[in-house]
């Protein structure tokens, strides 16, 4: 005689959470090429100066060699040869030719350069606009006080800096030059990042803007801050 078997319910399987893709930021790769030109021009000149002020030291110190300031002289624009070549990596990380994302924006994190950061560890973020001078410092300078409350240029390259935790519990600045400057900002605003500024240079002016990002309109014409943060999630993720 057989006994039937009871069928056992068929569990339902939680299904995984889909990962939102992030939004990416990237640089301006010709912009970049012409700043490690320049990088390394500047360099090249200054090790130059650098390299045979400190031969011509050390070698007049050889002839004189009770005076012992010849030989210190010439030690330090060693020194200072160095350091310029041990800086020189680190303005190539800062102008990258790779198209590569930079700055990628998560609901919950960012990352820059490679590192990840919780959305609250980012203390403040600065939008650094530079403008082409167009006169005498105060004709520049008017020309940047006009700008202060209008909505910035898009499409821009310009420098995006962020304030973030770093050794010994100290704040460190973390800087990115991208493409599209001011529509990057405007992605973190939506994303919840409260704490911004935008800043316009020229030369040796620079100036604080007083434009409220909520200002900013959507496609559709409705202000940033006229949406909910949940709305400004979904339309970014």
């Amino acid at each position: 005689m057989s006994q039937n078997k009871k069928q056992q319910p068929t569990v339902a399987q939680p299904e995984k959470p889909v990962e939102k893709a992030p939004v990416c930021f990237y640089p301006d790769v010709e912009f970049n090429r012409k700043e490690r030109t320049k990088t390394i021009t500047l360099c090249g000149v200054l090790l130059f100066f650098l390299g045979g002020m400190a031969i011509s030291i050390i070698a007049a110190g050889l002839k004189t060699p009770d005076n012992p300031m010849g030989w210190i002289s010439g030690v330090l624009m060693l020194v200072l040869f160095v350091m310029v070549i041990a800086m020189m990596p680190s303005a190539f990380k800062q102008y990258p030719v790779k198209k590569e994302p930079i700055v990628e924006v998560k609901p919950k994190e960012i990352t820059i350069h490679g590192e990840t950061f919780k959305q609250s560890d980012v203390k403040e973020v600065r939008l650094t606009i530079t403008v082409a001078p167009i006169g005498n410092k105060a004709e520049n300078e008017k020309h940047l006080d006009a700008m202060l409350d209008k909505e910035p240029p898009k499409n821009t390259t310009a420098n995006l800096d962020f304030a973030v935790p770093g050794p010994k519990g100290k704040i460190k600045t973390v800087y990115t030059t991208i493409e599209n400057g001011y529509e990057a900002l405007l992605v973190l605003y939506q994303a919840g990042y409260k704490h911004y500024s935008i800043v316009y240079s020229m030369k040796k002016l620079a100036k604080r803007a007083t434009y409220d990002l909520g200002q900013s309109k959507t496609e559709d014409g409705k202000t940033l801050s006229s949406i909910s943060k949940k709305e400004r999630l979904k339309q970014l993720f």
